[in-house]
């Protein structure tokens, strides 16, 4: 009543029975399982970089930082509300502009243009370090340069980093002016 094959695998069990282990659950189908691969570092490293880089986790977090920088905007001191307006300037789409300074090397003739170079990362350097100490003023000046200078040297208002320096600019005068109330300067 039992084919071959079966019969087989029965008398294959016993002995498995006889040393307490399970018996042995016939697979449906010819398709036998193998064992999930375990992931290497590899493997979540580039998960973790397709994760990073999904369009919606990027907004998440710009719009998590954005948050947090409004809210310092109008809470905590001085120079805090003044970094937090350097952050919401940095998040702007067209902030690639002006994070870095200028290679050199790749640009010859920009220090023959702009005497004084100046970029967020310089400025945020300065503000960690406290070389504004509590000088306001000093560090809207020094942002108000990262403008002013791609303006000089993207003179065409066409240009690209034109346009963006200037919208840059407009927006800092607001930022800075929310951050010291009622639009005036710092005391």
């Amino acid at each position: 009543w039992l084919s071959s094959a079966r019969r087989s695998r029965v008398a294959q069990d016993r002995p498995r029975a006889a040393a307490g282990l399970p018996r042995r659950r016939r697979m449906s189908g010819l398709r036998v399982r193998t064992p999930k691969k375990a992931k290497d570092n590899y493997d979540e490293a580039i998960e973790e970089y397709e994760r990073e880089q999904n369009p919606k986790a990027i907004k998440n977090r710009v719009r998590k930082a954005q948050k947090a920088a409004e809210q310092a905007l109008v809470t905590g001191d001085k120079m805090a509300r003044c970094g937090a307006a350097l952050k919401l300037l940095g998040l702007r789409d067209d902030a690639y502009w002006f994070q870095e300074p200028v290679p050199v090397g790749e640009v010859p003739d920009y220090l023959d243009i702009v005497e004084e170079p100046m970029d967020f990362r310089t400025i945020a350097g300065r503000l960690a370090g406290g070389e504004y100490g509590d000088d306001a003023l000093a560090f809207a000046s020094d942002v108000r340069k990262v403008f002013t200078n791609a303006v000089k040297y993207n003179w065409s208002p066409d240009h690209p980093c034109n346009i963006a320096a200037r919208a840059g600019l407009r927006e800092f005068e607001q930022l800075f002016a929310r951050a010291n109330g009622n639009g005036s300067a710092p005391k």
